[in-house]
């Protein structure tokens, strides 16, 4: 990262559930902020923005936000408004497939398709921050870009092509505040006083809060309390996990989306300020899966517990994306889904999940949309939104 203005400029692209949400909090925020919104559909960013600027000045703000026409298809377009607006920071929440959107077909159908996990839809999250990337180093931005598009996969297979975002958000950061009540809860402790270096993959941050189980998925979590480390033997993990499911349960889906928005706008913080805060989030410097990380002024640091190596934090990670169908990403940047994901794709949907390159993407991506549009049409779905 490089030295920025006084007023960090941010460009939050896409102003939908998740970007609205970030735009909310920022706003709310009193932070110091030059905030523009880029959109392709300008009235509906328009209206989300206008909503969002409502609801600071009830709270005694009175922000002005920007709004830039931006279609990340094109590159040249991008690349240009980039060079003119030049951001700071870029927080990209565009995605041809919301996670959200399996949850609308028939129940039994939701789950059937969902027990081929996360991983399965990455073409599809790949394709426009990786068409963003390209746009970032041809206007030769300096921008730090943090991705909310999958980025425990993504970042790591677009760092092959030299496209790999800075950092992304969510997935493990979602998990950190459960743990910290948990854990305050069992050494009865102020949460306050509890801190924790926790590393794991896309899989166990959503499942473990569900379900108070990781199903076997590999992870490390080392917890503090007023800043010296609690020994593995006085906290069980198995019990751990169950608070967080269970005394320490949240709202979960599109209502429980806050935590998810909250997570990235502690991020843009952090990385607007270069203060060395330490903040939990996947794919930083284009590795897979989830670790906290120590943001300075130089630049972003896997924040390392006594006794756990970084090739150590990546293994786990490599290790648990397995669960989330992915079996691996290869050093030129190819995805590979597990057999398992893979079968369940070609059963329910028809779909292949050969590996993949990250140019081809944008391929895999079309057919995968419009496999999954003509399932939700045999189910009698004509309107299921799949970009």
């Amino acid at each position: 990262m490089t030295a920025s203005r006084k007023t960090p400029r941010i460009l939050i692209i896409g102003s939908g559930v998740l970007g609205g949400d970030v735009l909310d909090f920022l706003l709310q925020s009193g932070r110091d902020y030059a905030l523009t919104v880029g959109a392709r559909r300008l009235e509906t960013a328009l209206l989300r923005v206008n909503l969002a600027r409502y609801t600071a000045m009830n709270l005694g703000r009175e922000p002005q936000v920007d709004i830039m026409p931006l279609d990340l298809m094109n590159i040249e377009q991008t690349a240009e408004r980039l060079d003119k607006l030049k951001p700071d920071i870029i927080f990209n929440a565009a995605t041809l497939h919301s996670w959200w959107v399996i949850t609308k077909l028939p129940s039994e159908a939701y789950k059937c398709l969902d027990m081929a996990r996360g991983g399965v839809w990455t073409p599809m999250h790949q394709v426009l921050v990786r068409r963003l990337m390209k746009a970032v180093r041809l206007a030769d931005s300096p921008a730090v870009v943090v991705n909310a598009s999958y980025p425990d996969v993504v970042n790591a297979s677009l760092a092959a092509e030299g496209l790999a975002p800075a950092v992304g958000i969510g997935n493990i950061a979602n998990a950190v505040p459960g743990i910290r009540l948990a854990a305050a809860y069992m050494l009865r402790r102020d949460p306050a006083a509890i801190d924790i270096r926790f590393f794991a993959h896309h899989y166990l941050s959503y499942r473990m809060p569900s379900t108070g189980g990781t199903d076997g998925a590999p992870y490390h979590l080392t917890i503090y309390a007023d800043g010296a480390e609690v020994p593995a033997a006085e906290i069980d993990h198995t019990i751990l996990f169950s608070h967080v499911a269970g005394r320490f349960r949240r709202v979960k889906g599109l209502a429980g989306q806050s935590v998810t928005a909250s997570s990235a706008t502690a991020m843009l913080h952090a990385v607007a300020s270069r203060s060395g805060q330490i903040v939990h989030g996947p794919g930083p410097l284009g590795l897979v899966g989830g670790y906290p990380i120590r943001v300075s002024p130089t630049g972003f640091l896997v924040d390392l517990p006594a006794g756990l190596t970084l090739d150590e934090a990546i293994d786990i990670n490599r290790r648990c994306q397995r669960y989330d169908g992915i079996e691996s990403v290869d050093d030129d940047g190819t995805i590979r889904m597990t057999e398992a994901s893979s079968k369940i794709m070609r059963e329910v949907i028809g779909y292949d999940c050969r590996p993949y390159r990250p140019e081809e993407c944008e391929e895999r991506a079309e057919e995968l949309a419009s496999r999954l549009a003509e399932y939700a049409r045999r189910l009698g779905i004509s309107d299921l939104v799949v970009a």
